[in-house]
């Protein structure tokens, strides 16, 4: 999702920066801003896509996110606001801007700990919009999300979806696939205040990988 590409779909080695109904704090960047406006802190991220040359970076403060990415000779930059209203509910406005720009509004939806709705749309002419939902059965340990992908202009469908297990606390493995079947398999290690993940791409044959260091501790296997 990081990279908007109808019909191809890139992977971030985070698996909640992919699907619209989970992101957190600075992965909501380039993601759903409207998770900017849940869990606020301090941290900031960085990825690099081997497959595309692509590096990612941003970083949130309170509500506010700010992003930077790189795509072969092309660059692009995003500023956004979350805010959680009251009840399950969570807004956020994102501007890109730099070889493109456009509007983005993002919603998150979380009526209880094991469900989670998210959706995310371009404004203006450039349609693009993301719709998804997050399941998690048994809490922390599974989560199961399916997403879908509208390209408004082309009139573009396309859908991916993923699944995360967390067999000890602070270890994740997460697996993804386009309707395709074009798979990526990655593991998150979290080690509180730091988070570090790595993603394999089958379609070609390329890892990616990111860091997060947040000022809040995540949940970690080490003491």
């Amino acid at each position: 999702m990081l990279i908007l590409a109808i019909l191809s779909f890139v992977a971030n080695p985070f698996y909640a920066a992919n699907f619209t109904p989970v992101p957190i704090r600075s992965i909501s960047v380039f993601s759903n801003p409207a998770g900017l406006g849940i869990q606020i802190g301090a941290e900031a991220f960085g990825t690099y896509h081997q497959s595309t040359e692509a590096v990612v970076a941003g970083a949130s403060a309170g509500n506010l996110g700010f992003g930077y990415r790189k795509v072969d000779t092309l660059n692009f930059y995003e500023v956004g606001v979350g805010y959680k209203l009251p009840g399950a509910f969570s807004l956020g406005y994102a501007y890109d801007f730099g070889d493109t720009s456009s509007h983005i509004l993002g919603i998150q939806c979380r009526p209880s700990e094991k469900l989670s709705l998210g959706y995310k749309t371009t404004l203006a002419e450039r349609k693009y919009m993301y719709a998804g939902i997050g399941i998690m059965p048994y809490f922390d340990y599974v989560m199961l999300n399916f997403e879908i992908e509208y390209e408004g202009i082309d009139d573009l469908f396309t859908y991916y979806f993923g699944a995360r297990i967390q067999p000890y606390k602070g270890i994740s493995a997460c697996f993804m696939s386009d309707k395709e079947f074009n798979w990526h398999a990655g593991v998150e290690l979290s080690f509180g205040y730091l988070i570090i993940a790595g993603l394999y791409s089958y379609e070609d044959e390329k890892l990616s990988a990111g860091v997060i260091m947040s000022a809040q501790k995540y949940p970690g296997f080490m003491p």
